[in-house]
């Protein structure tokens, strides 16, 4: 059975993961630029023209989805004081991390390489605002992937726990 020191410091990381996944799907999602305004040429470029974008606002859905239920577990094993089924918490811990890292690469790899490329095509800087919107929403479910890094080794620790 695992303290409940680890049960709380769990679920802070929990809570601190989809805090971050919360914040990252807002600023990408969001993120849109217009170029050519007030011209024939006028063209509104968002988050859903990049394949790498979009991977990453539905691991941020998906993510924040499962985060949420490991929340509401983690409560309620808490105030009922159970030990709660601790491999669902070691497969969705592990399975949360491995998404949020692949979509955190995903994002940060295809904000870097389209930046160059943009500007190699267009001899321009104009869409270097909408790609620091990409990378930041990418470095914050960075960091949401370190918490749930972190929070996967505990709930591993807590299975292998022998009881004293």
């Amino acid at each position: 059975m695992a303290s409940k020191g680890l049960r709380i410091a769990s679920l802070i990381l929990r809570i601190l993961t989809f805090i971050f996944i919360f914040i990252s799907l807002l600023i990408v999602a969001t993120n849109s630029k217009t170029a050519f305004k007030g011209t024939e040429l006028e063209k509104k470029v968002d988050f859903s023209d990049f394949n790498s974008y979009r991977y990453l606002i539905a691991v941020t859905v998906i993510g924040g989805a499962l985060s949420l239920l490991q929340i509401a577990f983690n409560i309620y094993h808490l105030v009922t004081k159970g030990e709660g089924t601790p491999l669902f918490y070691v497969f969705s811990d592990q399975l949360l991390a491995y998404l949020l890292l692949s979509a955190a690469s995903a994002g940060l790899g295809a904000g870097i390489d389209l930046r160059v490329n943009v500007k190699l095509l267009l001899e321009d800087d104009y869409y270097n605002s909408f790609f620091d919107k990409g990378n930041a929403g990418s470095a914050i479910l960075l960091l949401a992937f370190i918490c749930s890094a972190i929070v996967s080794v505990l709930s591993s620790l807590a299975l292998i726990r022998k009881p004293v």
